[in-house]
């Protein structure tokens, strides 16, 4: 029989070796499980992570993407620009409308405007034809103005693209228009009665007569000889008619004085009533200059350019005595006959 302390030894280090393994089992067991929640804990976060960072790339891509499109959105290639007009506002109505409206007297005025059997003729209608040729559009003519000033109105009021109408540039009236280049320069002139001159001389000379000037004196009612007369002669009378034919015969009569107006027309009474010659005489005031030119609204500052450029390609520059020789024979026609 073995001993007790034999048994006891041999029962010790068998409980011993099972205490051993199964210390070794539990500590594998927990390495496995420690193992395995470390694993999973790491592919779950790299999971985590990769979906984060998948989700992180998405959200950049569709940010880069919202601003690519915000700055496509702003980009100019990518928005219409608005459309340029192919003219300038003021020319480019002109070409929409087909037509140029000049504003004309509505009186005659030869050799500038007037109406032969329906006909509208004259020095300022060749101007207005040709710069609507130019233009390519037709020409348009409107005549409800009866005074210089109310011609000169309609252009202020753009009821008119321009005017051509034998209209003197002034400063009064460039506060309110455009005045081109001049057409057509003259000197101012008087038209009197020989009998009526004759007494305010008085043994004094004839220039010194005109630079003293006194008595009643016509002009055209609205027309830029009144400011002129005012200017010109402060000692004389104004007496403003409404035609230039009723100043020139109550010139005649001896009504007034004197007749007050361009060279020009001075000139053409002589032409076309040598019956009254003897009546009356004829003085060209040389220090002093009436500008005709064309009348465009103030805003209209191609169109000036425009109508000043064509009058710079006119290689016949006009005076008074090449109007007078051009219409010739139209004065022999106005004669009074016998």
């Amino acid at each position: 029989m073995p001993r007790t302390n034999d048994l006891e030894r041999s029962i010790g280090n068998g409980v011993g070796l099972r205490g051993t393994a199964g210390q070794r089992i539990r500590s594998l067991l927990l390495g496995l499980t420690l193992f395995l929640v470390l694993t999973l804990g790491f592919s779950g976060g790299a999971q985590a992570a990769a979906k984060g960072s998948a989700v992180e790339t998405s959200a950049i891509a569709a940010n880069r993407t919202t601003s690519t499109e915000s700055t496509a959105t702003r980009s100019p290639a990518s928005v219409s620009a608005p459309a340029i007009p192919a003219m300038p506002p003021d020319v480019q109505r002109i070409l929409e409308r087909g037509k140029l409206t000049v504003a004309v007297l509505g009186q005659d005025n030869a050799p500038f405007f007037m109406d032969e059997q329906g006909q509208l003729s004259g020095l300022d209608i060749q101007l207005a034809q040709a710069l609507a040729d130019q233009l390519g559009v037709k020409l348009d003519i409107t005549r409800s103005a009866q005074t210089f000033d109310q011609v000169v109105d309609a252009v202020y009021g753009q009821k008119a693209d321009l005017a051509i109408s034998k209209i003197s540039r002034t400063l009064k009236r460039a506060q309110r228009v455009r005045f081109s280049r001049p057409y057509l320069r003259m000197r101012q002139g008087l038209l009197v009665n020989r009998l009526q001159m004759a007494e305010q001389t008085q043994g004094r000379s004839m220039v010194e007569t005109i630079r003293d000037l006194r008595g009643q004196v016509g002009v055209i009612k609205g027309s830029s000889y009144v400011g002129f007369l005012k200017q010109k002669f402060p000692q004389a009378s104004i007496v403003e008619y409404p035609a230039w034919e009723d100043i020139v015969e109550a010139v005649v009569r001896g009504d007034i004085l004197a007749a007050y107006r361009d060279e020009l027309e001075i000139k053409k009474v002589v032409r076309t009533r040598p019956d009254v010659a003897l009546q009356l005489q004829t003085i060209a005031l040389t220090d002093t200059q009436d500008s005709l030119a064309v009348v465009l609204p103030w805003s209209s500052s191609h169109l000036l350019a425009f109508v000043d450029q064509y009058l710079d390609t006119l290689t016949a520059q006009y005076t008074v005595d090449t109007v007078l020789d051009e219409y010739a024979d139209y004065w022999a026609t106005q004669r009074p006959q016998p």
